[in-house]
Parts: structure tokens; C-alpha cells; sequence
């Protein structure tokens, strides 16, 4: 099989500069009750938590990347992960029952998918990495952010930790991929913009699998419980691996973090250590006086407003576990034949950003099975909603609960518009009209811990000096229009630039 896992470290390493030379050191002691401390503990492993930790051992520092996941390696058999078409245990999180591979968080009005394992979301998404424009970047960040400094410096150095392109001319013309080519033919008819645009997607593994060298996974739309080819780019195979291979970062998995609080001039994490079924086997805690979260918008968010309403970290703001939002996730069902050919990830975009409608990217999202029986074509809508959403403290259940307002005027007018574009594809393609599935699912949460309101512009808590955010949390409820991996990557890397000037200052 083929694999570009060892030519990206051998970039990623060379790039960093220094390496083990300036070794600190690392907590490597058995599996105890009681870990010593660590220079910089972070908590996820995802793009935040690769970044930051690739960052930290680019400067000499040391530090322990706690993941709830297992690892997913990728085999010469094929099998790492479950299929749509046959999942099994691998497929979902759920603690007690099993260490799979995607979580679906269940809220008040809304529900959510998040990755758990070693590389986060990007085990699980669909590999789209986009720059907004800077007028639905602002519409987004307002001014929280300066698009100039992103765009010159921050997104092109995304691009380049990542690795991506998008789907080549012989890919797309493969007999797999007339999906694609189909979705791209009926947008165009209905006037929408087109665009291939770069993923985190290895090429030619994908013709691997086209010409029948190695087994199908991306070319029959597997994306979602992972790709067992190794074509996606996914970020424990990359950055966090080219991380790892300094010596100065240790990555635990299976170590959940279900506390943080503040002990004099350091922190203390309480950390469950589980088993293959996600039963936890015993508790340990680690202490540093910097603690960076990057365990996605869900999970730094419900940290943090626990911790807050228990008094474990008394001095956040307020406004943590606010300005939360759906990335204005629709997942929309048109009804007519499948075409055979449902290669992923998600190759094809067609945009729809100034019309006067909501601005709106639809991806072309195979699921790797067919939906109601092969008769109905899907997609994903991205847009911009206002961040309405909250995730508030349960004192009785002690536990944090999300909340998504159904009844806000302006998101109901974005489910309007959606339908509207879609009204315009049904009109200029065969089968019935849209059907429109209801908001009540994203894979994309962002905000908890905004920019500017719980944390400054590099993601520093100031009321908790040395507790860093780095992750999707900091964004307030979407990215401009488009998925939010690249910007996501990019924002890491700008507060793990700052994070790296506090330590070494």
C-alpha cells in the first residue's frame, strides 16, 4: 500500500529547525495514580493539539498530549477502521460500551458529531480545506481577527502543515467519482460557482484504489468512521506524527480529562485512564503551570464551564460556553437516483455567496451507503448563522448540557435559503423536488470560549495565567461560509505562536 506518511514527517521535521538537541524533560513514568508534571500539558489531539504540540518541539519544549481516543493506525490489510456498511464497534464513542472513532454529542435542539482518537476531527471529516473571503470572514469574526495577517501568513502555513490539493483531473474522470462530476454538472446548470478545492487527501493513494491496487475505502465514499486506505491525510499521521518523532512530545491515549483546577501557581487535570470499551480503569492527575485545551468546541467548552461553576477555575468570564454555533450545518436529501459512482471525500464544492441570499458552500458528502435505498442525492450546506447556542452547567446532573435555540428568526432564515438553492438544482436536474433536512445536526461546533471574551486574540486566559485555548471553541459559531479545518489549523498556529514567545520570553 501505498502511503505518504513517512515523506510528510521527513517535511514536517525538517522544518522544525531544532529537535531533540534541547531536550526538557518529559513525564515517562509508569501508569500510576499520580503522573508527575509536565512542562506543557494539552488536552486533545486533534489539528489544535498536533499544531501546538509540533510548535512547543520546534523550540525545545517538552510536553504530554492527553487524548480520550484510542490510536488508528493504518494497516497494510485495510481494516483499521468500520465501514458504513458494516459499522461495529469501532464506528461510535460510547463510554462504557466502546472507544469508536466519532461521537455524536446530544443536545437541546441540536445534536453533534466530533472525532475521538489519536488526530481528533480529522480522523472524521471529510478532508475540505477552504479559505473564506474577507467579507464572510468578517461576517464571522467581526473584529476579532485581522484577515490580512490570516490570509498572507496563517492560512498558507495551514496549507503547508496539511498537505493539501484538490482532486486531480484523472481522479475525478475515474468511473468512481461520476458522483462528483454529476453534482458539479447540475450546480453549474443552476447557476451556482464550482470549485475543486484543496483536501487533506493523498492523491495517489485514492489511485491505488482506482486501478485495484489496494482495497476500496475512499472511492466508495468512506469517510466518516475513517478511511482505511490511508488517504486522508489525517493529522496523528502528519503533524502530530513529525511532533512525536522530535522525542519531546508523548501522546497518551485513553486518558479522558474530566477535571481542571487551579492549585496555587499550577494546575491540576483529572484524568480517567480507560479501557478498549471506554470503562475507566483507574483515575491519574497531572500538574503543569501550562495547560493548553484542544479538545474541540464541545469538549474544552464543557471543561472549562464546569470548572467555572464548581469553583475549580473561579476566575473565567462569564461569558464562558457562549457565542456557540452550528457552522450553519444543513445536511439536505434531493430526491432522484444515486449515480454508482460515490468516490469521497468531499471533492466538489458549489457556492452561492452573493446572491443577497445567506451565504451558503453545499459539498458534495457521500456516506459511504447508499441513503433510502439509492434514491436520494446528498450534500452538505455550510453557511453562516448568528452563534445563539450555549452550553450551560446542570447543577443536579453535575454535568454541562448544550443548548441550540430552534425559534431564532435569522436561523430559520438560513434553513429558507438553503431550500431556495436547493429549489434551484431540483429545477434544472431530474427527479423530484428538495427535501430539506432540518438543522438539527452539525458537524462542525464552534465557539464556548470565543476570542475576545473569554480568552484575548491568542487564545490566553488572562484570569488564569499559563491556561492557553487553541482550539474550534474560539471561533464564535462559524468560519465564513466554509468548513472550519483550515481555519481552525491556522488559528492553532497563531496562539501556539504566542504560547511559544510566553515560554521562552
Amino acid at each position: 500500500m501505498r502511503t505518504t506518511k513517512t515523506t510528510r514527517r521527513e517535511v514536517l521535521l525538517a522544518a522544525t529547525g531544532v529537535l531533540a538537541a534541547a531536550t526538557l524533560p518529559i513525564a515517562r513514568a509508569p501508569m500510576s495514580r499520580a503522573q508527575p508534571s509536565a512542562d506543557v500539558v494539552i488536552i486533545g489531539s486533534g489539528y489544535a493539539g498536533a499544531v501546538t504540540a509540533l510548535r512547543l518541539a520546534q523550540r525545545g519544549i517538552s510536553c504530554i498530549v492527553l487524548e480520550r481516543g484510542r490510536r488508528w493506525p493504518i494497516t497494510a490489510v485495510g481494516n483499521t477502521f468500520a465501514t458504513a456498511v458494516n459499522p461495529d464497534t469501532r464506528a461510535l464513542w460510547l463510554p462504557g460500551v466502546a472507544t469508536g472513532v466519532l461521537e455524536v454529542v446530544a443536545g437541546s435542539g441540536i445534536n453533534c458529531f466530533a472525532g475521538a482518537g489519536v488526530g481528533g476531527g480529522s480522523l472524521v471529516n471529510y478532508t475540505v480545506m477552504m479559505t473564506p473571503e474577507e467579507d464572510l470572514f468578517a461576517a464571522s469574526f467581526g473584529d476579532r481577527l485581522d484577515y490580512d495577517e490570516m490570509i498572507s501568513h496563517w492560512y498558507p502555513r495551514a496549507r503547508d502543515l496539511i498537505g493539501c490539493s484538490p482532486i486531480p483531473d484523472d481522479v475525478l474522470a475515474a468511473e468512481q467519482y461520476s458522483a462528483a462530476r454529476g453534482f458539479d454538472e447540475v450546480s453549474r446548470r443552476a447557476g451556482l460557482e464550482v470549485r475543486r478545492v484543496p483536501m487533506a487527501t493523498d492523491w495517489d493513494v485514492v489511485r491505488d484504489e482506482i486501478h485495484g491496487r489496494i482495497g476500496p475505502s475512499a472511492t466508495v465514499g468512506d469517510c466518516i468512521f475513517g478511511v482505511n486506505s490511508g488517504a486522508k491525510l489525517s493529522v496523528d499521521r502528519t503533524i502530530l506524527s513529525a511532533a512525536e518523532a522530535t522525542g519531546l512530545v508523548t501522546v497518551l491515549p485513553l486518558h479522558s480529562v474530566t477535571d481542571v483546577r487551579a492549585e496555587g501557581d499550577r494546575y491540576t487535570l483529572t484524568c480517567a485512564v480507560l479501557d478498549a470499551s471506554g470503562q475507566t480503569r483507574y483515575t491519574t492527575e497531572f500538574h503543569s503551570n501550562t495547560v493548553v485545551f484542544a479538545a474541540g468546541s464541545v469538549g474544552t467548552s464543557k471543561l472549562l464551564v464546569r470548572a467555572r461553576a464548581r469553583g475549580d477555575l473561579p476566575h473565567l468570564s462569564t461569558d464562558v460556553g457562549g457565542y456557540w454555533g452550528s457552522s450553519g450545518d444543513h445536511v439536505t436529501l434531493r430526491l432522484g437516483r444515486t449515480a454508482d459512482g460515490q468516490g469521497g471525500p468531499a471533492h466538489i464544492v458549489a457556492l452561492d455567496w452573493h446572491s443577497g441570499a445567506t451565504p451558503t458552500t453545499l459539498l458534495n458528502f457521500p456516506l459511504g451507503v447508499p441513503v433510502l435505498g439509492g434514491l436520494s442525492q446528498n450534500a452538505l450546506a455550510v453557511s453562516i448563522t448568528p452563534p445563539s447556542g450555549s452550553l450551560v452547567y446542570d447543577t443536579a446532573m453535575d454535568q454541562v448540557e448544550l443548548r441550540w435555540p430552534t425559534d431564532v428568526p435569522e436561523i430559520a432564515r438560513v434553513t429558507k435559503d438553503i431550500g431556495t438553492i436547493l429549489a434551484k438544482i431540483g429545477a434544472v436536474s431530474s427527479g423530484s423536488a428538495p427535501a430539506l433536512a432540518l438543522p438539527t445536526v452539525t458537524s462542525h461546533p464552534l465557539g464556548g470560549a470565543v476570542l475576545g471574551t473569554v480568552t484575548d486574540s491568542y487564545g490566553r486566559i488572562g484570569e488564569h495565567p499559563g491556561l492557553y485555548v487553541a482550539d474550534s471553541s474560539l471561533i464564535p459559531g462559524s468560519t465564513g461560509a466554509v468548513p472550519p479545518a483550515l481555519t481552525v489549523t491556522a488559528l492553532a498556529d497563531r496562539c501556539a505562536s504566542a504560547l511559544v514567545a510566553d515560554l521562552t520570553r
